[in-house]
């Protein structure tokens, strides 16, 4: 940062980096030349799969309003080859409810 070089060529004191870095994030000044921030958006990619089960999508949905058998959320997986989904409904997010269901399904 030019601005933290230029200032410990003159100065110094204790959190003299942090003082800094705080100044200029709340340079209007700076922030009005700057624009807004804007995060660039990854390229989808393609996955090349040649089997059943090679590859796997999961995610958990939730939570929702808890069921009469007390779950609250949805664990979703996908084979990527055949493109077959499940939907399993769970009652926490705990690793260990999910890895019970995934061997059990």
């Amino acid at each position: 940062m030019k601005t933290l070089r230029k200032t410990r060529e003159r100065f110094y004191w204790d959190r003299l980096r942090a003082d800094v870095e705080k100044w200029c994030r709340e340079c209007h000044a700076c922030g009005a030349r700057k624009g807004p921030k804007t995060r660039t958006i990854g390229s989808l990619q393609c996955y090349n799969v040649c089997e059943p089960f090679e590859r796997m999508a999961l995610d958990i949905v939730g939570p929702f309003p808890v069921t009469t058998k007390g779950n609250r959320y949805v664990l979703v997986f996908m084979d990527y080859f055949t493109k077959w989904h499940e939907a399993i409904p769970i009652a926490d997010q705990g690793a260990s409810t999910v890895t019970e269901e995934l061997v059990r399904t």
